[in-house]
């Protein structure tokens, strides 16, 4: 039975596809389709390889096999031609008068007429017949056609009568053979007629013998691959056209199967002594049942087949980059939009929010590019409809911050007055009242929200005077401030806030006397402003609760107070986030706030 994979192996199997393959739209595209669409260029190669191969081999076979039928059929007819001259020449009524005759002398006319048929023949044929035989009545009666003499003066009608045998015409065809009546080295195909037998009374030969050359002409017009070649097979053996290589001729067994043959035509393979593959098309001859057969090598008439696989495999290569280069250019039409959107996308934040998507692509993308832009106008107008809200709420914060302290601190201050005035301290109490209306002067300001940093210095100096009037024993000030500053401008109650969480939080909890000290320095185009007291300090977990409180503007803790918040977010909300109110505090060793705003002249939005 078929286990299914583990699953953490699944799991893995699963990650490494979206990791390599599947991680972008793109990828998922390409991994998607390209192997689709290389499996159907696989395929319909493959296809088109096996129609090509299998009409390649069909015309191959049907070409060696036209060859063999046309040489066959060439040959037929001429060997057709010589045959029916030598049954014309039997059954010549002189030739026959010449065989029943008793009489062993023979009339000059018919000597002479015999003759000139013979001479008539071979001229017409010269060609094709090397030599002509007529032998009759125990060589009584002897003509033949030749360029040598006969090498007996008897013909051998017994031997021949012996090795010839079945025929019921008395017709016989010899394959090639060395010939055997004339004095010639050549060798010859003989078709011949035995009359009678050894033991006959008349007795005789009429033979043409065929010239070797005329057959190899005709069995070599034709080429069959490197090694391929034409045969003649006859029940004697085979005629080769040409020198074979052992390993390609025909051996006894292969001659023996072909010869056994009982189709007219067909084809077979075999394989050969070296193991290797041969095919054999073959074809008979009606005039003497031979057969002239091809035989070859099958891998060499089939050698277009490799090439055509070659071809095919080049092709498919060829069109699977082709399909790549498609694939991955139609893969970027469609995503590098998508793509753009995205990274376009991916822009968006608090700081950029003026962007203008793209519309470039299908129709689809623009569409979403159009709804994308139309989101954006909606939320710029939306987070401007925000600001405009927090704006407003930061204000009325700001002003009931200010109505909250103002009574409160107000209250304390005349208290403290008539305390002094009670004291007969008239002197204290007019420097009091004085800083306590320097104070409100100046919160007042006219309404308004920017105020120079000179007038924020009186600020916080009137408002330590009336404190340290109030807590004189607990600390001591000093405000060190570059003059250079003091035409800067900066958001209205910065600094008090500071001083009086310096001063309620800080000295106040310190056992002694404590101190607060005003810093200003520049550094470039950035203006620093600090509060720094020796209290008691903040513990590690608290400022850090602090820190975050101010950076995520949460409005969820009560760890900081109003007034530091409200310092920290105006200044924010006027000179952007860059600036602010950072805090620095050691348990036991004071607090340090840092104001951070730039070097700004004139009016601030």
């Amino acid at each position: 039975m078929k286990t299914l994979p583990s699953l953490p192996m699944r799991n893995k199997l699963v990650a490494f596809i979206k990791k390599y393959f599947l991680f972008s739209l793109r990828s998922t595209i390409i991994s998607l389709f390209l192997p689709v669409i290389i499996f159907f260029i696989a395929f319909t190669g493959w296809i088109s390889y096996q129609l090509a191969v299998t009409q390649l081999e069909e015309n191959a076979y049907k070409s060696v096999d036209d060859t063999v039928f046309q040489t066959k059929a060439y040959l037929e007819n001429r060997l057709y031609d010589i045959f029916e001259q030598l049954v014309a020449f039997s059954n010549d009524p002189k030739t026959l008068d010449l065989i029943n005759s008793e009489s062993s002398e023979v009339m000059p006319e018919d000597y002479i007429k015999i003759n000139n048929s013979l001479k008539v023949i071979h001229l017409n044929f010269n060609s094709i017949i090397d030599s002509i035989l007529v032998d009759m009545q125990n060589g009584k009666f002897t003509l033949y056609r030749s360029d040598f003499r006969m090498k007996f003066n008897q013909f051998p009608y017994k031997k021949y009568g012996e090795l010839y045998q079945g025929s019921k015409e008395g017709f016989y065809w010899h394959n090639e053979h060395p010939d055997d009546i004339f004095a010639s080295d050549s060798e010859v195909v003989s078709v011949f007629k035995l009359i009678g037998n050894g033991n006959s009374k008349a007795n005789g030969i009429l033979l043409f013998n065929l010239r070797k050359e005329f057959f190899e002409n005709v069995l070599n017009k034709s080429l069959i691959g490197d090694h391929g070649y034409l045969t003649l097979v006859s029940p004697e053996g085979a005629f080769n056209s040409k020198a074979v290589a052992k390993e390609y001729s025909l051996n006894s067994k292969e001659l023996n199967h072909l010869q056994s043959l009982k189709e007219e035509r067909g084809r077979y393979e075999f394989q050969n002594t070296d193991g290797k593959k041969m095919t054999i098309i073959y074809d008979t001859m009606g005039v003497n049942k031979w057969k002239v057969a091809a035989v070859f090598p099958t891998d060499e008439i089939l050698k277009k087949v490799n090439y055509i696989k070659i071809v095919t495999v080049v092709v498919i290569l060829i069109l699977t980059g082709i399909a790549i280069l498609i694939a991955n250019f139609f893969s970027k039409y469609i995503t590098n939009p998508v793509s753009a959107l995205v990274s376009q996308t991916k822009l968006i934040n608090e700081k950029n929010l003026q962007l203008a998507f793209s519309h470039n692509g299908p129709r689809e993308i623009g569409i979403l590019g159009t709804a994308l832009d139309d989101l954006m106008v909606k939320i710029n107008s939306l987070l401007d409809q925000i600001r405009l809200e927090q704006d407003e709420k930061r204000h009325l914060e700001f002003s009931i911050m200010h109505a909250q302290i103002n009574p409160h601190f107000l209250y304390n201050t005349l208290y403290s007055i008539k305390g002094l005035s009670d004291m007969g301290m008239n002197q204290e109490a007019s420097s009091m009242i004085t800083a306590l209306s320097n104070f409100f002067r100046i919160s007042i300001s006219r309404g308004k929200e920017i105020i120079s940093l000179e007038e924020e210095i009186a600020h916080i100096q009137n408002y330590l005077i009336i404190q340290e009037m109030r807590y004189g024993d607990n600390f001591s000030y000093e405000i060190n401030v570059d003059s250079n500053l003091l035409q800067y401008r900066i958001v209205k109650l910065t600094l008090q806030p500071l001083i009086e969480n310096a001063i309620y939080h800080g000295v106040k909890q310190k056992r002694g006397k404590g101190k607060i000290t005003v810093k200003g320095y520049e550094n470039e185009d950035i203006i620093f402003l600090e509060v720094i007291d020796n209290g008691s300090g903040i513990d590690t977990e608290k400022l850090t609760a602090i820190r975050d409180e101010l950076s995520n503007k949460s409005r969820t803790s009560a760890i900081i107070g109003i007034g530091l918040r409200s310092v920290h977010e105006r200044i924010q909300m006027h000179f952007g986030e860059a600036y602010g109110l950072t805090i620095e505090s050691e348990l036991g060793a004071g607090t340090r706030s840092i104001v951070r705003i730039p070097k700004t002249k004139g009016e601030v939005n």
